[in-house]
């Protein structure tokens, strides 16, 4: 379970499933117990940017993001290593070739705050709904996934946070003497 990150059409192909793909859509290789959903918030008009509070870069301020197509994580799956049959909930449903599993949970790592935001009245809240907001960042283990590109905003605080995450995997492999698999 080398370290992998997946942005945006990259955590669609570590999903174990995806949503709303078409009849000829792409793979999935599968690394994340987590179902997407495709271009969730509309079409390439419909990209926006949004600041994200994101935890997991130690309260260092809002995150600026930009979402383009963008997917988000609908459902954290079982472990894949109990066996499970897709649900295959929505026509176009495809899942990811059986894999050697983890036991490594999934993490939420970053959620989007409130589809409600977007109501006609504009003054409705999230946290008035009840909704804890859209799943837009994962870590299982080794495997990342963020639905935005970090990578467009000029903020490397993400990408200084991956590394160190990769110099971990690799002083624990080798701590082991598997260095191979980190």
């Amino acid at each position: 379970r080398r370290p992998v990150w997946g942005t945006c059409a990259g955590l669609i192909l570590l999903a174990e499933e995806a949503n709303r793909s078409k009849d000829t859509g792409q793979d999935l290789i599968g690394g994340l117990d987590v179902r997407v959903q495709r271009n969730y918030f509309g079409r390439q008009v419909e990209s926006f940017e949004a600041e994200l509070e994101l935890p997991f870069l130690s309260g260092r301020g809002a995150f600026h993001s930009v979402f383009i197509r963008a997917p988000v994580v609908e459902k954290i799956l079982p472990s894949a290593l109990t066996a499970q049959e897709p649900e295959g909930s929505v026509h176009g449903t495809v899942t990811a070739p059986p894999r050697k599993g983890t036991s490594a949970e999934v993490e939420i790592l970053g959620r989007l705050p409130g589809r409600a935001r977007a109501l006609k009245d504009k003054t409705t809240t999230a946290e008035e709904l009840g909704e804890d907001g859209d799943i837009v960042a994962v870590k299982q283990g080794n495997v990342f996934g963020t639905a935005f590109h970090p990578e467009l905003t000029g903020d490397a605080r993400i990408h200084a946070w991956w590394l160190e995450e990769v110099l971990k995997a690799v002083a624990n492999a080798e701590a082991r003497g598997t260095s191979h698999d980190a």
